[in-house]
């Protein structure tokens, strides 16, 4: 597992006749690497076998973006902030896998705030809730390390362990994780928030085919019931392969020394560090 960025990060600059010529700055920009090597996008698709993305630094453009009520509330502020910012690729980022997207996103945060994030968390044995930071430049790349069926599609071969029956599986998109939301929104909205299907979501909205069958109607019946060791086995395997950023986080306790595990939260003050 390699380094997102190291400490010899790009310093190319873009092009901006009035920030160089009238005020003496260029607008700095960066390679961010794509985790799956954009092996698993379709040929058609300007994502394809795209290994690195270009991106410009975080400028007050991109904060007026972030801080959009509009966007906020259709819940597309990410979406719109990487389009900003990526440069010379005419790229869907709802289309990519939340791996690559995160990439992206993580990368753009640093070249607006630096690599110093700092975050809340609970720890496991005595209970308390500290603050602790994290270098995001240190944060490993998780590679795609499974083969696709075939080179230009996200779908990959499983065969779970109880049933013995061979599913074909995606890594989520942008896309397909704001209709598993919608479907989990429905669920919690018609049973007074006493029921989430937050695990059946995802398993419905990862597998692709079960022994053949593509109906989206059959496979939700297979994943409702489905034995609890072939669901648990399958979202291990996808979680471990999915290519992405390793987002785990050790810290030791300021009360009591014990040291913790967990994963770095991605929220508003992700991208807002301090007001």
């Amino acid at each position: 597992m390699s380094e997102l960025f190291g400490k010899d990060m790009s310093q190319h600059v873009m092009k901006n006749n009035i920030m160089k010529d009238d005020f003496g700055w260029e607008i700095p920009y960066e390679l961010v690497p794509i985790p799956s090597n954009g092996i698993i996008y379709h040929p058609d698709s300007s994502l394809y076998c795209l290994e690195s993305v270009k991106i410009k630094a975080m400028t007050a453009r991109e904060e007026d973006i972030l801080s959009s009520p509009a966007l906020i509330k259709e819940g597309s502020v990410i979406t719109h902030l990487i389009k900003s910012c990526v440069v010379g690729a005419d790229i869907d980022p709802d289309l990519m896998i939340s791996g690559d997207r995160n990439a992206l996103m993580i990368s753009i945060r640093m070249t607006g705030y630096g690599p110093n994030y700092p975050y809340k968390a609970t720890c496991v044995q005595c209970k308390h809730r500290g603050e602790y930071s994290a270098s995001l430049d240190q944060l490993g790349i998780k590679r795609l390390e499974i083969k696709p069926i075939e080179e230009g599609r996200n779908e990959f071969v499983y065969e779970l362990p109880v049933t013995k029956k061979q599913i074909k599986f995606k890594f989520l998109t942008e896309a397909d994780d704001k209709n598993k939301k919608a479907t989990e929104k429905f669920m919690s909205s018609h049973t007074n928030g006493k029921v989430e299907n937050k695990i059946t979501s995802f398993l419905e909205n990862s597998i692709v085919e079960i022994e053949g069958i593509r109906d989206k109607n059959k496979i939700k019946h297979f994943v409702m019931h489905m034995p609890a060791f072939d669901s648990k086995a399958l979202r291990k395997f996808i979680n471990k392969n999915e290519p992405g950023i390793d987002m785990s986080q050790k810290f030791e306790c300021i009360e009591c020394d014990h040291v913790n595990e967990t994963k770095l939260p991605v929220n508003s003050e992700f991208f807002w560090p301090s007001t």
